[in-house]
């Protein structure tokens, strides 16, 4: 499979340890000049620990409801993020490979290097069983985030009456280079194999040590995701729970930064002061306490950076004692206007997309109102809350309290607000548009504005859209692969 040959596969590992594209024994014979080849434990180690998972300009940015486009520089962004935005067919031209797919960092390119490192570290000289079952764990769970990212951008959402037959994804689990045949698995196949690769590698994982490290903690969240996005709340809840338990054995900081004090002028050890391109002073993605495990996604492009608003229906989802909305820039770059009816455009050269305290609260609040443990639900809610606005505008509201489909609804609008522009709210979407009670909280629409923010374009979103499509060139070049509708 050329694709495989030439962009999934190739890895260079900045540690200055190169894992060879093939398990071959010829290859193996060789050693390239100036490379070590991966042969002792520590240089699988330092591999994985020089490796991330990041990816540039996620699709899931530009798709979900809650982003809105300014007309007047519409153009200036590239094409595959116009087509994104308007929810098109064909997001690449005929002889392209998917941006997904030919990511540096991406996942595709990473799940190369955790089968070579599942398949070949036990046989590696040195090192203890325990300390290469502890290397194979973090793999693993690796492995099962590449897998289910793979599976949210080219697969439909999951649907436990369809999974059996709905296409999936190609199941890779050798790092060789030579395969030329891709069978997309069922759904069904795919999940019970990302469920099995966190569920061994949770049983070996340590305490959190560092941002880019997997964790127990880490594989626990990213657990509770997939059963999340399976519909699967309370086996979700017990993960979320075990997660819960991991965070007082972490051995760095996790807490919530309070966004009354960070985010105002004159607070102590505040963030500013704030430029066209966010705030200087915040913190770096491995000192942010906040961050459990670090997945970013490059956001910041020169020529379209007035393009992407947050629309006005999600500006009126902020209370006005909310602080989040601090984070995005009311003007255009290097403009003195306030921009029209509330919008706001995203700062910053990434966003964070990975395990968050933020994720975890809420992830346990919507599995405890859907439970119906409403008290439960609020005080996950609160606690974020608290951090959020002013401490009597975090209160969740006696009318949403006290119903479970009010307060299940307050907890996505909240996701929302608490993760507009970071690509998570695409994640929701997918899954709401299975769900038969909170389907309708999805907009399906994506609008472009004019200055005074008035309507002048509406793209509709299809539900075929929920996959990308693979393009012509991966079709023509991989044996099998069959294309999504």
């Amino acid at each position: 499979m050329k694709i495989l040959k030439q962009y999934i596969l190739g890895l260079v590992l900045t540690t200055g340890v190169l894992v060879l594209v093939s398990c071959k024994k010829e290859f193996l014979e060789i050693e390239p000049k100036g490379s070590i080849i991966a042969s002792k434990t520590q240089d699988y180690e330092l591999a994985l620990n020089a490796s991330y998972i990041a990816s540039s300009f996620t699709a899931s940015i530009y798709m979900g409801d809650e982003v809105g486009v300014q007309n007047a520089y519409f153009s200036g962004a590239s094409l595959r993020m116009q087509r994104l935005f308007k929810y098109e067919d064909r997001i690449y031209q005929a002889d392209e490979v998917p941006a997904e797919i030919d990511d540096s960092e991406g996942y595709i390119r990473r799940l190369y290097l955790y089968n070579k490192i599942i398949n070949e570290i036990m046989d590696a000289e040195g090192g203890t069983v325990q300390q290469k079952e502890a290397i194979v764990a973090e793999a693993k769970a690796g492995r099962a985030i590449c897998n289910f990212m793979f599976l949210s951008d080219f697969s439909k959402p999951y649907n436990a009456l369809t999974a059996s037959t709905d296409l999936g994804i190609p199941r890779i689990i050798t790092a060789n280079v030579t395969q030329n045949s891709f069978t997309r698995l069922s759904q069904k196949e795919n999940y019970d194999f990302i469920i099995k690769d966190l569920t061994e590698a949770i049983a070996h994982l340590g305490p959190l040590v560092h941002r880019r490290k997997m964790s127990k903690l880490a594989a626990e969240f990213y657990l509770a995701r997939v059963f999340i996005t399976m519909g699967r709340f309370d086996d979700a809840k017990k993960q979320i729970d075990a997660a819960f338990l991991e965070l007082s054995r972490a051995n760095i900081t996790l807490k919530l930064y309070d966004y009354n004090e960070v985010l105002n002028p004159e607070g102590q050890n505040n963030w500013f002061p704030f430029s066209p391109f966010g705030f200087s002073k915040k913190p770096i993605p491995a000192n942010y306490t906040e961050t459990i495990y670090d997945i970013q996604a490059r956001s910041f492009l020169l020529d379209a950076q007035n393009t992407f608003v947050i629309n006005p229906e999600t500006a009126s989802l902020y209370d006005p004692a909310d602080k989040r909305v601090e984070l995005f820039d009311p003007r255009n770059a290097f403009e003195d206007e306030i921009l029209a009816k509330g919008m706001r455009r995203p700062v910053g050269f990434f966003v964070m997309a990975g395990p968050s305290l933020p994720d975890l609260y809420l992830m346990s609040a919507e599995c405890k109102a859907r439970g119906g443990n409403l008290s439960g639900a609020i005080e996950d809610l609160e606690k974020l809350r608290v951090n959020r606005l002013s401490e009597d505008a975090a209160t969740i509201p006696a009318n949403v309290g006290t119903d479970q489909q009010a307060l299940v609804k307050f907890i996505l609008d909240e996701r929302v607000r608490e993760f507009a522009f970071t690509g998570l709210r695409w994640l929701d979407m997918r899954r709401l548009s299975q769900d038969p009670i909170y389907s309708s909280h999805i907009k399906y629409t994506h609008k472009s504005f004019d200055a005074d923010g008035n309507v002048l374009q509406s793209y509709t979103l299809k539900p075929e859209r929920f996959a990308l499509k693979f393009g012509e060139r991966m079709l023509r070049e991989s044996q099998g692969l069959q294309e999504n509708p």
